[in-house]
């Protein structure tokens, strides 16, 4: 059963991903905008599906959304980053987290591509 021991952790732990996320593009982007919106929610929602699944990282996601203290206006492009994520957790269960994040980065153009056919922004 998921708690709210499991939540704290869990939140924790997020913490950690924005590092690894940051400390990675910048050893090979200067772009904030990489970090800002698009990988770090596609990093922790796919790490998060590996390690939890789809429907702990959805209501993870979810929460963030409604309760995270960022303001921003773009919950719809964070929920879509986040769908990314699951994705690609559930495709590459297995795959550790350095070699997500590369491949990630790796299909950002792709990825950001299609989110600007789907939803325009």
């Amino acid at each position: 059963m998921y708690g709210l021991k499991e939540l704290i952790s869990d939140n924790e732990f997020a913490k950690l991903l924005e590092y690894e996320v940051g400390d990675y593009l910048r050893s090979v982007s200067n772009s904030p905008k990489l970090y800002s919106n698009d990988i770090r929610h596609q990093y922790a929602a796919a790490v998060f599906t590996q390690m939890r699944g789809e429907k702990i990282t959805r209501f993870l996601g979810g929460l963030n959304e409604v309760f995270g203290l960022s303001g921003r206006d773009d919950r719809e492009i964070d929920l879509y980053n986040n769908n990314i994520g699951i994705r690609y957790g559930l495709e590459y269960p297995g795959l550790d987290r350095p070699a997500l994040l590369k491949m990630l980065y790796a299909d950002f153009a792709r990825n950001r591509s299609q989110r600007l056919k789907d939803i325009g922004r």
